[in-house]
Formats: C-alpha cells, structure tokens, sequence
C-alpha cells in the first residue's frame, strides 16, 4: 500500500448564499487533515460572500470569482480549473464535512488504492426548510466499505434501481483523484459536459474507472436550505424567483440534442431524465454511443413521483421525437414502478433501522456545522441494534 500522503482540496462553489456559505465553510476549516486546499468559488456575488471568506481567517482557504455571472456548471468548472491537489471534491455551500471527514478518506486511499470514494450521507434540513427555529438532522449509523463495479451500478442507475448519489460523483461526499478529473477532459478539456455538473459527474466517472469504493460511514451532510437548487427542482414549477427557476433562466450547457426541453423551455422535472441526458452526453467517454431511448422512457415514467403530469407532457414531446409508442411505455412503466417498490423494500427498512433523527427545540441543530458536530457524537456513540429498531417502529407508529 501506498504510504504517500495526498493533498486534498475541496471546492465551495457559491454565489450570493453568505448565510449558509460561513457555516459550511466552518466543517471545512475544522478539517485537521495536514495537507490540505480549500476553494471557494464566487459566482459574482453581491452580498457578503467575500467578507465572510476573509473572515474566516484560514491561510489554507483561496478565494476566487468569476467576474461574471455564468452558470452553475461553469463555475464548478471554473472552479477545479484552480485545485491543485491529489484529490478533489466538491461541496456544495449550504452542506458540510463530517469531522475527521478528511482523514478518513485519506486513509481509506492509501489502503484500497482507489480512485474514487463515494460515502453514504447524512441530511439536514436547515430551519429555512423547516420553518421551526431548528433543523431536522437524519444520520446513518452503517459502518465499513465495499468495493463497487463502476459498470453494474452505472446500469442500476439507468434501470431506476440506485440513485445518481450512489455512484462516484465529484460531490457531498464524493472524492476523486485528480487523475480522473484529466481523464474526463480528454477530447474537449472540460470535466463538465451537463447543465447538472454533479448528476453529470456520477455518471462520467463511472464511464472511465473500473471500480470504486462506497463507504457506508458518512463523510458528508447533504444540506437542504431556501437556496438549495435541486430541493426547489424536486418541489417543482415554483413561481417567482425561486432557486430552480433562476437556474433555469441561466445561459446553460444546452440540453443533448436527443433530450428535448418541456413545452414552457425548461428541462424535464425529471432526475431520471437528466440522468439519461449525462448518459448520452458523456456517451464519447464510453466509446461510440448507445442509444436506448425506448428503454429508458419506461424508467423515466416509472419514477415520475408527484410530477407525474409534467412528466407525461415532456414523456409525449420525448416519444414522439424518436418514434417510441408512448401506450407501450406507459404500460411497462406501471408495471416496473411495482417491481422498483417491491425490491427497494429490504433496503428502506434496513435505512429506517440504521439511522437516527434529531432536531427539536431540546436538540435545537441551528446550522449545518452544529449538524457536523451532532452528527460525529451521535456516530462516536452508536446506538445499539434494539435501540434503532424501536425508534424505527416509534417513528412508523408516529405518522
């Protein structure tokens, strides 16, 4: 095994979020980790962001702008054009880094000699989400980590059986050598290829490494706060200027040309659909491009959740594009979304058992790095087997 120490930086992409940006910066600059980088990337804000960065006082933290305003993938992209460590993740500015986070994953290269980490998360919701004075905080007590065939989980990706955060996606929790960064520039000298850097990122990775290591012990908070772009994505068409919709209106990596936009010019309302466009848009990473359109409409209907109707307006502009009989799609995908809920049963109960949830006007978790700190003490005491499972049943008798 490799005895070399790596040099880690992890990126903070941000723009106008000062309130949230200082907190996930504190679960960075807590890190104790010897050698290591931290970028936070100002896309041209006009609130506090660059006196917040200077306030932390941290040599070990580079400030850097755009200078304009340019999307999001742009500035991701802008952004990892400035690390210059070994490994590299991205975090997002409303999240943060478990403590220890660092280290653990420094040592899980040396041992296994991958090249891509991927941890199971911990959530938070900000009090912005709750609309209580506190935060709700949900850890997973697993522990250990396997090695994962890139290819197998890329296919349960596509077939609706993993999701994309499952994958070795260069974000939350997912860690990568800089290596692979110059293996996905290849040919057009961007990592980015998707108006979704992260979903894109998960799977161009899994498209150039042959494995990779999934760490069942969090090393990440996934945070939902009032700025998050892909909470106010899933919540829908929200009027005004809501995050999504400002996403939406920016000048954007263009969809694949064989992923058609909504009637109103938006991209589907759909993670499965945009899980199919980073497929065929990283398509020139796997070889020559396999099409598999009538396949996937089935998956992308299957999982179409409470936006089921926009999916079905976007699903008929999809088939009628590429000639799909859209009645036999609808049908398989009635059919596979039974199947999808059916098998993903062992694994939710297995989640409800593992995992602990706190946040209450006792337990008053006001920001994502008193989430860190809760998060590490509730893990360093691990609650024992018939504990989890009677607050489980607690839980499931509560609702």
């Amino acid at each position: 095994m490799s005895s070399i120490t790596p040099k880690f930086t992890v990126v903070i992409p941000t723009r106008e979020r000062a309130d949230v940006l200082r907190f996930a910066l504190q679960t960075v600059t807590a890190q104790t980790y010897g050698d290591l980088e931290i970028i936070v990337s100002d896309n041209c804000s006009q609130d506090d962001t660059a006196k917040v960065v200077r306030a932390c006082g941290d040599p070990r933290v580079k400030y850097v702008t755009t200078g304009r305003r340019v999307s999001m993938s742009e500035n991701w992209e802008f952004a990892l054009s400035h690390v210059t460590g070994d490994w590299v993740t991205v975090l997002g500015d409303d999240d943060g880094l478990l403590p220890g986070a660092i280290s653990k994953v420094a040592e899980l290269v040396r041992t296994t000699q991958a090249r891509a980490i991927r941890s199971r998360l911990s959530f938070y919701s900000w009090p912005s989400v709750t609309g209580t004075a506190f935060g709700k905080l949900i850890v997973p007590l697993q522990t250990g980590h396997v090695i994962r065939r890139s290819d197998e989980w890329l296919s349960r990706l596509l077939d609706g059986r993993a999701r994309y955060y499952e994958l070795p996606m260069i974000y939350n929790g997912g860690f990568v050598s800089v290596g692979v960064l110059d293996e996905l520039r290849c040919g057009t000298g961007k990592v980015y290829r998707s108006c979704a850097p992260d979903v894109y990122s998960a799977v161009a990775i899994a498209s150039v490494i042959p494995s990779y290591v999934f760490s069942h012990e969090p090393f990440a908070i996934s945070g939902s706060s009032a700025h998050s772009t892909g909470r106010s994505f899933i919540a829908g068409r929200a009027s005004g200027d809501s995050p999504a919709n400002r996403f939406a209106a920016e000048t954007n990596y263009p969809l694949h040309a064989e992923i058609p936009y909504c009637a109103d010019g938006k991209v589907p309302l759909s993670i499965e659909a945009m899980v199919y466009e980073s497929y065929l848009q990283s398509g020139f990473l796997r070889g020559p491009a396999s099409r598999r359109h009538a396949r996937q409409l089935p998956v992308i209907l299957a999982t179409a959740g409470k936006h089921r109707q926009e999916v079905e307006a976007w699903a008929e502009i999809f088939a009628r594009q590429h000639a799909i009989d859209l009645s036999a799609a609808r049908a398989q995908a009635r059919q596979l979304a039974v199947r999808l809920k059916l098998e993903a049963l062992p694994a939710r109960v297995e989640d409800a058992i593992h995992k602990e949830i706190v946040g209450s006007s006792t337990i008053p978790i006001r920001n994502v790095h008193e989430a860190s700190i809760v998060a590490a003490s509730i893990r360093r005491k691990m609650p024992g087997l018939f504990s989890r499972v009677r607050r489980a049943v607690e839980r499931l008798a509560a609702r």
